[in-house]
């Protein structure tokens, strides 16, 4: 053994103790890396043993959701063949679409919107034109008005919408007396569009007339509802030779414009007050305090934009407050421009007690309607505002007068319990959306378009299209639009005279070629 290690020894330098010190170290470091080795080998078994459970569990749910979407795909039908109107290319689903689209969006967008459907989802159907779904609404309309039916319970909503030209329309709503709703505001989808009628004049002899042509299609009505026109009062009394012994009741709404008209109209401090306003939009549209800028007068119903002004003219009295305290430019030069409000801090106090007492009888007005007993229901609803003013208690005063008036005429009805409503906000809504649909057709004059009012208040589905359009065809609404005088509209005169310019006249072909 000793002369192994002796030979052993012969091939090192160093002494034998510090080869064996040596080894023995280096046995020592291998045997820790084993160990090392041997723990993480286990530690690479057990993540390798939790992915393959991960991966099983992964698994059988890929098999969960693919028996999950093969049992949709089963259930699911796919796209209905829609079969094309008789005369038609397309669907009455499509015509439905296109007419509830046109509504929301204008004529010229529905094609481009549908495209963009079609494309997505892709869909393989046709895109109608604008002309053609103009064409579908204009029909849809003049079928809805023909669909009336004749009743002895009518209650008449009418006014008159005024345009550029000599034309003026006549509109008139309709709602089954027993039918009018109680604690919510009129819809339109509640209205029934009875008549739609253009005409040169709005007398009383015009109004009298086409009120007698339709109470002999659809019977007389229980009541009529009209704003403060005395042209619409004095028309429908000629309804009384066809047996029409009902009441005659005022739009609240306008009873409160002209009300605001009267007391606001003369009233030295409120004229000082526009006249600031508008002095007021100059002076700050360019500036950093543009989100300050009063809100845009209405031209027509002006007085009814009170509360809108009173609103903005609290809210910059508060930014007044607050830039008091604040050493800055902006708010110095927010006091330098609006400084002028603090000149009427008792005025608003006044006009803030006002649009209170009016916000509520409006809303009153149109949720409740008028019956018997109303009245004293108001007086106790505006005793709950403050009116410390005088000018507010006179309204108060003359409002309640107003509902009165028309709740005593309920009297001649002998029908007890009978509700009425008693504000055209639905028709003037009307008006409204159908001048948004008309904004980029029509250039502010009655047009064909016409023929798409009664469509406002229809929820058109395919059922009613293929109800409607069996009955009138393009012949019978050309006859409608003739029968208008809505083929000598304006417009149509306007494009008339442009078409007869010579093709190479100078005026026409300069910018042509530029």
């Amino acid at each position: 053994m000793a002369l192994s290690s002796s030979i052993f020894a012969l091939g090192f330098k160093s002494p034998l103790r510090c080869l064996c010190q040596s080894f023995y170290n280096s046995r020592n470091r291998w045997r820790d890396r084993a160990r090392r080795q041997r723990e993480m080998n286990e530690q690479m078994r057990e993540k390798l043993c939790k992915l393959q459970q991960d991966n099983q569990a992964l698994e059988s749910e890929i098999a969960r959701r693919r028996l999950q979407d093969k049992t949709r795909t089963e259930t699911i039908r796919p796209l209905p063949q829609w079969s094309n109107l008789p005369s038609h290319k397309f669907s009455a689903e499509i015509i439905a679409l296109c007419c509830q689209l046109s509504l929301l969006i204008g004529f010229r967008a529905v094609p481009k919107v549908l495209e963009c459907i079609f494309k997505a989802f892709a869909l393989p159907l046709r895109v109608p034109s604008r002309d053609i779904i103009r064409n579908w609404n204009c029909r849809n309309g003049v079928a809805i008005l023909q669909q009336v039916e004749r009743a002895d319970d009518w209650v008449w909503m009418i006014d008159h919408s005024v345009q550029l030209g000599k034309m003026f329309v006549l509109v008139v709503l309709g709602i089954r007396s027993s039918e009018v709703p109680q604690g919510r505001a009129l819809r339109r989808k509640d209205m029934t569009p009875l008549a739609v009628l253009p005409t040169d004049s709005r007398n009383k002899e015009e109004v009298g007339h086409q009120l007698t042509q339709l109470a002999e299609q659809i019977g007389t009505p229980v009541a009529i509802l009209s704003d403060g026109a005395c042209e619409l009062h004095e028309g429908a009394q000629q309804l009384k030779t066809k047996g029409f012994t009902g009441v005659h009741l005022d739009d609240i709404k306008h009873k409160v414009s002209n009300l605001l008209k009267k007391v606001l109209g003369g009233d030295e401090r409120f004229k000082a007050f526009s006249a600031n306003l508008g002095k007021t939009k100059a002076l700050i549209q360019q500036t950093e305090l543009e989100h300050l800028l009063p809100p845009r007068k209405k031209e027509k119903c002006r007085f009814m934009n009170v509360d809108r002004i009173i609103d903005w003219a609290t809210m910059v009295e508060h930014q007044l407050t607050l830039a008091a305290g604040v050493n800055s430019n902006e708010a110095e030069r927010l006091i330098v421009k609006l400084g002028w409000l603090t000149e009427f801090t008792d005025d608003l106090q006044v006009w803030r007690e006002c649009r209170q007492v009016i916000g509520v009888m409006l809303r009153y007005a149109n949720e409740q309607g008028v019956f018997t007993g109303a009245t004293e229901l108001l007086r106790i609803e505006l005793s709950k505002c403050a009116t410390e003013s005088k000018l507010a208690q006179f309204l108060v005063h003359e409002m309640i007068s107003c509902y009165q008036s028309n709740e005593d005429q309920l009297v001649v009805l002998s029908q007890p319990g009978i509700r009425l409503p008693c504000s055209t906000e639905v028709l003037e809504s009307a008006f409204g959306g159908f001048k948004a649909l008309q904004r980029h057709h029509g250039q502010g004059t009655f047009t064909s378009l016409l023929a798409c009012f009664a469509a406002l208040f229809d929820e058109c589905d395919s059922k009613k299209i293929r109800e409607r359009f069996p009955l009138v065809s393009n012949l019978d609404l050309k006859s409608w639009l003739k029968d208008s005088g809505l083929t000598n509209s304006t417009q149509s005169r306007r494009t008339k005279a442009y078409a007869q310019v010579p093709v190479n006249s100078t005026s026409v072909t300069a910018f042509s070629t530029a």
